[in-house]
């Protein structure tokens, strides 16, 4: 929040405060500092407003840095520095104006025309509001993504982004229970559009565990730039991606022959993705096959950079409980010995292809693509 305040304010007006906080601690007497802390308690401005906040922010953050050379914090004194900061950021004049409300009119509107006409559609009003929250957040959420997305674009910190993704899965939870309680249950909405909306809940809760529970573990003890930047665009393009095929999803929900295309015009859509992850795996098992016959560890780079092609390609299109599987097989090939291990373990890789080529063919939305 600290940074968020310093990047608000310009920088000259910025350096004069820091100068006129320096004269308020060493030149004035104290009855000049009581009247720059008074101004500054007015908040007569909105810089004024930043000052006050980003003075505060700084305190508690030498407050914080000591904390965490502690041996342990007890979770009161957790929460007790988490209300510190929502106290004084909902003291900020100027910034409690924005936090007071969730949405903002100037901000967080339904632009796109088929989206705004989809939910115009919507005859009973109290349903219609709750659809029209549900879609003001989930662009909301994707124009947190653009702050990520500019980080990589313009080559900025990126273990920054670190909050944004945790203010993501929390929105994202929330979300998920809105849409559990307020409109799957809704008298209006059919048993066919509920199912199809929990399978979005279903299929975007697995996103976010591939992103937190496999892309972003151990980004903080990263130091070298290429990892980091693979974790964080890896995790930004997955959660981009789920966000859009939700809300291309929930459009469905509530009329079967909507286009995708009409918002994300370079969406690519769950069948196509499992079209291409099946006509992968194909030809994975068909190169493993091949190897197979005459196994050779002088070849064997050649085998395990398609291993990596595919990781890199479609093994975000998997069930996120198959990828440990996937990168365990990799794993027991990369260490395989002797040619009949090795043999052995390509064998059995292969089965699990197979199997897997199985259960992404009873995917619904392949099965519905062969029924018409």
């Amino acid at each position: 929040m600290s940074f968020l305040a310093n990047e608000i304010m310009t920088q000259e007006r910025s350096n004069l405060l820091q100068f006129d906080r320096y004269l308020s601690n060493h030149l004035k007497r104290d009855y000049v500092m009581d009247d720059f802390c008074n101004r500054l308690l007015t908040q007569p401005t909105p810089d004024d407003s930043l000052a006050l906040l980003l003075d505060s922010l700084a305190d508690l953050r030498f407050v914080i840095d000591e904390l965490v050379k502690a041996p342990e914090v007890t979770f009161q004194t957790f929460t007790t520095i988490g209300k510190l900061i929502n106290r004084e950021i909902k003291q900020c004049r100027y910034i409690e104006m924005l936090v007071a409300f969730k949405f903002k009119v100037h901000f967080d509107r339904v632009e796109n025309p088929s989206i705004a006409a989809l939910i115009k559609n919507i005859k009973n009003e109290g349903l219609r509001q709750d659809v029209a929250k549900v879609f003001l957040e989930l662009f909301r959420l994707l124009r947190y993504l653009e702050f990520i997305e500019k980080d990589l674009t313009f080559d900025r910190p990126l273990k920054n982004s670190l909050l944004i993704f945790s203010l993501i899965n929390s929105e994202l939870r929330l979300l998920f229970d809105f849409l559990e309680t307020r409109i799957c249950k809704h008298p209006d909405v059919s048993a066919p559009m509920a199912e199809s909306l929990d399978a979005t809940i279903f299929a975007l809760s697995q996103e976010i565990k591939k992103v937190f529970s496999y892309e972003l573990v151990g980004l903080v003890y990263l130091r070298q730039a290429p990892p980091i930047y693979a974790k964080v665009e890896n995790s930004h393009g997955l959660l981009k991606n789920s966000l859009q095929q939700s809300i291309v999803q929930i459009s469905q929900a509530f009329d079967s022959n909507f286009d995708g295309k009409k918002i994300f015009s370079t969406l690519v859509t769950r069948l196509e993705q499992s079209k291409k992850l099946l006509a992968e795996i194909s030809s994975l098992s068909a190169s493993i096959g091949s190897f197979e016959m005459m196994p050779d560890h002088q070849t064997l780079p050649q085998l395990l950079k398609t291993f990596d092609t595919f990781r890199e390609s479609s093994l975000k299109y998997l069930m996120y409980k198959d990828w440990e599987e996937y990168e365990n097989f990799v794993e027991e090939v990369r260490t395989s010995k002797a040619p009949e291990s090795l043999r052995f373990t390509l064998h059995r890789f292969r089965v699990f292809l197979g199997a897997l080529s199985g259960e992404v063919s009873k995917r619904s939305v392949l099965r519905s693509a062969v029924g018409t």
